[in-house]
């Protein structure tokens, strides 16, 4: 699955790697500013999670994200369910309904159940599967300790407390004292409103949270848009100009050159 550059218990340290190895090597081959300033993060979906991730988890390192429907981003709605709230379940909502995974225009595609019976069947490295690798304790077995009963779907709170590591609204409000002045400017995220995978519920969290922290962030839920209508031409182009006007900022006498 998707290591979303979370270091974690089970997948090898990502997001250090990325920092302390990959950046330098890409400095080192390539003619590029290695200023915090020059550069930017950007990712849709599971990138639109790790971009912004990292801009949070490494504040200083980079100029700013422009995030495009990332995976949750406030595990009190990981699609529509309460990852630390007892009795909650992957596969059946409160009332006892079917929890849907995705929709299209109204209607439901993938059922939770469904989906997490064809990724049992297929092995290792599946979607539900790679959060849990992600963000899970690792087992006495060597694996990513389950965050669901398989077989009923009932959430193991004692496995997703600590997958608080990495809730990017939680990070937020508990380290904003220090975050908040490394961040201004920096933050940009997009969702479409009506999202495939049930995402724009956590978005729509995160900008609750960031407006009551007095965050000058800029989160987007954009009507009518879903997961694959959200990244239009038009957004494209104003990301790209953003980026390009972020950077104008620090650099416009060496861009005149």
């Amino acid at each position: 699955g998707h290591h979303a550059f979370a270091s974690s218990a089970n997948n090898c340290p990502c997001g250090t790697v990325l920092m302390t190895e990959f950046m330098s090597e890409l400095e080192r081959r390539f003619r590029v500013l290695a200023e915090p300033s020059a550069r930017f993060l950007t990712g849709h979906s599971s990138g639109g999670w790790s971009s912004l991730w990292l801009q949070v988890s490494h504040p200083e390192t980079f100029g700013g994200v422009w995030s495009t429907s990332p995976d949750p981003v406030d595990f009190r709605d990981f699609q529509q369910i309460d990852l630390y709230r007892a009795g909650e379940g992957m596969y059946v909502d409160a009332r006892g309904g079917a929890r849907p995974l995705a929709r299209m225009r109204g209607r439901v595609l993938l059922w939770y159940r469904g989906f997490d019976e064809m990724e049992r069947a297929l092995g290792a490295g599946g979607q539900l599967h790679s959060f849990e690798a992600a963000f899970s304790p690792r087992g006495e077995d060597g694996r990513p300790l389950p965050a669901w009963d398989r077989d009923t779907g009932a959430v193991d709170t004692t496995v997703t407390k600590p997958w608080e590591k990495y809730d990017i609204r939680l990070v937020l409000e508990r380290d904003w004292p220090t975050l908040g002045p490394k961040l201004a400017g920096k933050l940009h995220v997009f969702m479409g409103a009506e999202d495939t995978f049930y995402l724009e519920g956590a978005t729509r969290l995160l900008k609750e949270s960031l407006a009551g922290l007095g965050s000058d962030a800029v989160v987007e839920v954009v009507p009518g848009k879903d997961h694959f209508t959200l990244l239009s031409p038009d957004l494209r182009q104003r990301i790209r100009r953003e980026m390009a006007e972020a950077f104008l900022e620090s650099h416009a006498a060496g861009a005149t050159k």
